[in-house]
């Protein structure tokens, strides 16, 4: 599943599950379709919470009859139809009802993320053991080789791997990677899209069967680091207990991701920025990547001139939630003298500059909503109103 494209198209695909195997039994071929019909879509509403919802709060969710998990269910789609004698084959697209998805959730007290983060860049370090240096771009790296392994990320955050050829090579050097340099790191990310790296190191602890891979997590945008051990069981060979160190660690990825972009319903608030424009297009892409926005329940306009517009959001979280939600969306969100910016980062405009733009941290209070009531008529979960989401 290619999940990642422009923001807005894949945060569209959020709600959307692709690909789900249908092999049913039933005394007829058509029974055979109906429960196989129905256990796709439950079973695409499980994927789904998973995607949205991290790992330590999964066991808290809600337990829905087949009726209420298929009331949740917008559409769906089949593909690959097989029948034979009572048994139905097919693979399933299921797309559900966005708002319903956050009610359920919301009011079981489930946190939850919908954000759909820019490329997360991989750098698998291999170190064998204390005394061997680490390497990167190398044949024997089998840490590399266990993350080529992993299956094509589906969740919130999509995965992208180094090409290890000669543009990598020269891009970043292992020194770079030990020393952490942002500056290399982040130039070398750029050419994949990437506007966040994690570097994964491996190494081994013992001999197979006996010990464990030890795997940190430093996240290059955060300077967080994070580390999970990796016993072996018997019977695994060595490249398998690297798939599942691999498939462990960007858990954990994804889990961090999540964490940082949990909706929070019980902190609202509102601002007001300026948006630079040199045409009406300008303001209808911004426009457009503002209701790709999760945290963003709604947008008014409330003054357009030839050259800016005045817009107030209405938002979920805090300032800097917002501020990171709305990157993933290729809105850059400054400030500058007493007022809020937003900018278009996709088009690299320069028409910041006329104003003078600085993203510098703010010298008074940034103007937030008294109480959640800030969220009147035209609020979360379906309600009409100026750039709300459907």
């Amino acid at each position: 599943m290619a999940f990642f494209s422009s923001p807005v198209s894949a945060q569209s695909e959020v709600f959307t599950i692709t690909d789900v195997p249908i092999d049913a039994r039933g005394g007829t071929t058509t029974e055979a379709r109906a429960k196989g019909l129905q256990n796709g879509q439950i079973q695409a509403l499980d994927q789904l919470y998973r995607r949205l919802v991290p790992r330590n709060y999964q066991s808290d969710l809600p337990t829905l009859s087949s009726r209420e998990a298929i009331d949740l269910v917008r559409d769906f789609s089949v593909s690959d139809e097989r029948t034979s004698s009572g048994r139905y084959l097919a693979n399933l697209t299921v797309r559900f009802r966005p708002d319903s998805v956050r009610s359920v959730l919301r009011f079981s007290g489930v946190p939850f993320a919908e954000t759909v983060s820019k490329p997360m860049a991989v750098i698998p370090v291999y170190q064998e053991s204390v005394v061997s240096d680490p390497v990167i771009w190398s044949d024997s790296n089998p840490w590399m080789d266990a993350w080529g392994q992993l299956a094509v990320a589906a969740g919130l955050v999509p995965r992208q791997l180094p090409f290890g050829d000669l543009e990598d090579l020269s891009l970043l050097r292992i020194e770079d990677v030990i020393a952490r340099d942002v500056g290399r790191l982040t130039t070398w990310a750029s050419r994949y899209g990437a506007d966040d790296t994690v570097i994964a190191t491996a190494s081994l602890i013992g001999s197979l069967g006996a010990e464990s891979v030890r795997v940190t997590l430093y996240f290059t945008r955060t300077g967080i680091e994070k580390t999970v051990v990796v016993p072996a069981t018997g019977g695994q060979t060595w490249s398998q207990l690297f798939e599942s160190s691999a498939s462990q660690a960007w858990e954990l990825v994804e889990d961090e991701w999540k964490r940082e972009n949990m909706l929070q319903f019980d902190v609202t608030g509102q601002i007001t920025a300026l948006v630079p424009l040199t045409a009406l297009e300008d303001w209808l892409t911004v426009k457009t990547r503002l209701e790709g926005v999760p945290l963003i329940d709604r947008h008014e306009l409330q003054a357009l001139t030839r050259d800016r517009a005045q817009v107030t959001l209405y938002y979920l979280g805090d300032e800097s939630q917002l501020k990171l939600a709305m990157a993933q969306s290729d809105l850059g969100f400054v400030w500058q003298d007493e007022a809020w910016v937003i900018e278009d980062r996709a088009a690299a405009s320069s028409v910041l500059q006329t104003l003078g733009v600085q993203d510098t941290t703010p010298s008074m209070p940034v103007p937030r909503a008294p109480e959640p009531t800030a969220y009147p008529a035209s609020g979360l979960f379906g309600n009409s109103g100026s750039g709300s989401r459907p």
